[in-house]
């Protein structure tokens, strides 16, 4: 059988396919587009806390933690989940032209840290209006004032977040957020390996919440004052009015809680405070709140 007809016909086809126009061939798909984040995706997973009452300090901690007493939260709050992660706050750089603050073990889901107090309030007033919701923030440096009757996203003050961190209304009394046993709960001195971690990697409290011991300091709305403590309003403590005479030269303080990866168990309780200069970058993430 003479096959050079039947090579002749196939050669001729493959020639004709490979003249092809590109106009005659299909279109490739152009890779898919990442998707951009949703303006929804900047607000946090919140917990809601119902008003109650519970006995703030500790009898057997550090002096500025004493004397127990009771303390009553009239309204409800919310509070996030997790501490302000980089991957939030840097958007919030990107969007206002500030410089993002440098990390130390990557960014991401990392807690954002070397923020200081001032920058905590300039977030929690951009994510309130890009929410649609009041600021509660007004004024600048130290004579920033909060309206705690509007919607927008704040820092806790002292109180709600001791509140949130032993469980409100849930609380089972343990020592840290969640457990008497601090490596459930906590990234700390004995078990960070020197570096924060991911947030939400420990077991959460009993109202879900994540890292409200250890991995980094959150914070809070209020002065730092020893005796202010020890004196306090029983409803509804906000702080001192006032900035009291700063217990270092760089400035007044402000309160922190929760510790860091490199303290030390005691410094990690619940009950524990401390405090900060508020211009200080340093081991200073943060926490939101929201009062509905």
């Amino acid at each position: 059988m003479d096959r050079k007809p039947l090579v002749a016909a196939l050669l001729a086809v493959l020639l004709l396919a490979g003249c092809e126009s590109p106009a005659s061939r299909p279109a490739l798909s152009p890779p898919a587009a990442t998707p951009k984040p949703t303006v929804e995706a900047l607000f946090p997973d919140m917990v809601l806390l119902e008003a109650g009452s519970f006995e703030m300090g500790s009898a057997d901690g550090y002096p500025d933690a004493r004397p127990v007493h009771t303390v009553k939260l009239a309204r409800d709050f919310s509070i996030a989940k997790y501490p302000v992660t980089f991957e939030e706050y840097d958007r919030f750089c990107a969007d206002t032209g500030r410089t993002a603050p440098p990390d130390r073990a990557g960014r991401g889901m990392l807690p954002v840290i070397e923020v200081t107090w001032y920058d905590a309030t300039a977030y929690c007033n951009w994510l309130s209006e890009k929410a649609g919701l009041t600021p509660c923030y007004r004024g600048s440096g130290k004579t920033i004032q909060c309206d705690f009757a509007a919607n927008g996203y704040r820092l806790p003050t002292e109180a709600e977040w001791e509140y949130a961190a032993r469980g409100g209304a849930k609380s089972l009394g343990f020592a840290y957020a969640g457990s008497d046993n601090p490596d459930e709960v906590a990234w700390y001195a004995a078990n960070s390996e020197g570096v924060m971690h991911p947030v939400g990697q420990k077991k959460p409290n009993e109202l879900g919440l994540y890292d409200m011991s250890g991995d980094l300091y959150e914070w809070c709305w209020d002065w730092y004052d020893a005796d202010y403590y020890a004196e306090s309003p029983t409803d509804d403590p906000k702080g001192p009015a006032s900035s009291p005479v700063a217990l270092t030269p760089r400035g007044p303080e402000r309160v922190r809680r929760s510790g860091s990866w490199r303290e030390d168990a005691p410094s990690i309780r619940a009950t524990f405070r401390s405090f900060d200069y508020a211009t200080y970058v340093g081991d200073n993430g943060f926490r939101l709140v929201r009062t509905k």
